[in-house]
Formats: C-alpha cells, sequence, structure tokens
C-alpha cells in the first residue's frame, strides 16, 4: 500500500470512527440517542450563545429545513429552545437548555481527551508538523466546499 494509499485509509477510517464515538459518548453522557448532526448543532450553539437558526444551518452546511427539523427533536429531547428576537420578531434565535449546555460541556470534554491523547505522545516540533499538515488538509476542505456551493449557486 503507498502513502498515499494508507493515507487515505486512515482519513476514512478516523472521521467514520469519530463520528461514531461521539455519538455514542454523547447517548451514554445524556442517556438519549443523539445525531451527529444534532451534536453539531449543540457545538455551534454553546461556542456562539444564542444565535439565529439561520447562521447554524449556514455554519454546519445544512438548509434552514433541515436545522428546523434538527431542532424540533433537540427541542423534543429538551436540549435547546427557541426564541425570538425582541428587536425583530421574525428572528428566531435558537439556545442551549440547562441539559443542554451539559451536553455542549460533555462533548467539550471528549474532545478535550482526544486531542490530549495526540498531543501528550508528540514534540513540539512533531505537533507543529502535524498541525500544518492538517490545515492543508483543511483548506483542501474548504476548497471544496467552495466549489460546492458555486455549483450550486451558478
Amino acid at each position: 500500500m503507498t502513502g498515499a494509499e494508507q493515507l487515505n485509509s486512515f482519513l476514512v477510517d478516523m472521521f467514520g470512527r469519530i463520528n461514531k464515538i461521539e455519538e455514542r459518548t454523547m447517548a451514554e453522557g445524556l442517556g438519549s440517542a443523539v445525531s451527529i448532526t444534532e451534536i453539531h448543532i449543540i457545538e455551534k450553539i454553546g461556542a456562539q450563545g444564542p444565535v439565529r437558526m439561520s447562521e447554524i444551518a449556514k455554519s454546519i452546511g445544512v438548509t434552514l429545513a433541515t436545522l428546523t427539523v434538527a431542532c424540533d427533536k433537540l427541542v423534543a429531547k429538551g436540549l435547546v429552545r427557541r426564541v425570538r428576537s425582541l428587536e425583530d420578531r421574525r428572528v428566531v434565535n435558537i439556545t442551549l437548555t440547562a441539559k443542554g449546555r451539559a451536553a455542549y460541556e460533555y462533548h467539550k470534554a471528549f474532545h478535550e481527551r482526544m486531542i490530549a491523547s495526540v498531543l501528550d505522545s508528540l514534540s513540539p516540533e512533531q505537533t507543529a508538523v502535524l498541525a500544518q499538515s492538517l490545515e492543508k488538509l483543511q483548506d483542501f476542505f474548504r476548497q471544496e466546499e467552495a466549489a460546492m456551493e458555486g455549483e450550486e449557486h451558478g
């Protein structure tokens, strides 16, 4: 297997495992199942505070209709609530409930453990090389996203 094939196999396996483990870890921590999309919604709200639904939809790359369905489920699970803006009643913000905030912190701790498990075994030089390599991968994903958005709007 070439280096490129090994890297591809590693990335596909890693992304799948992260999503599966995140879902399982969150379900154990919450006592109920949450999808990877729901986890990412919670993550975005937790990082930003009360936020417009349209902003969350854009930041996670889903339509407002998809986000609305996911938020309906999160509201039913007691993790988020919708709040109309006092300045503009047409604007709906979503915010975390106390249970949602706990889920956010639980998810954040999972990521901190994941990163610590890698960084604890690397030298500062190795950490820098890994970070640079992952930045290049992130740039690729951003370019692919931009190209897909251009196709959708073009």
